[in-house]
């Protein structure tokens, strides 16, 4: 496995195999490009792969039941509270 694939198979396995893997990356995907679009369209900032990175990180971090660092920006902390609520959804 690469990189990539090992650290999705992480976090379908901290998700309880609720979902599938495909659905949780489908669910982390389109949330970024709608959060991204409306942040675009509302203030002008650009959603950058680092901030996305980041809040991945982050995201991965608490599903693992640390707490939030506190190191976020605003931005990314409303990007990791979008993934998480419709994550938990997607896991009733």
């Amino acid at each position: 496995m690469n990189p990539v694939d090992d650290e999705f198979e992480r976090l379908f396995e901290t998700l309880g195999g609720k979902s599938s893997p495909a659905g949780t990356v489908s669910i982390l995907i389109s949330e970024t490009i709608r959060f991204r679009d409306h942040l675009k369209e509302r203030t002008g900032e650009t959603l950058t792969v680092g901030d996305t990175r980041g809040a991945l990180d982050e995201l991965q971090d608490r599903l693992n039941g640390l707490l939030p660092s506190g190191k976020l920006t605003p931005n990314q902390e409303r990007l990791v509270q979008l993934w998480l609520e419709r994550l938990a959804g997607s896991r009733r």
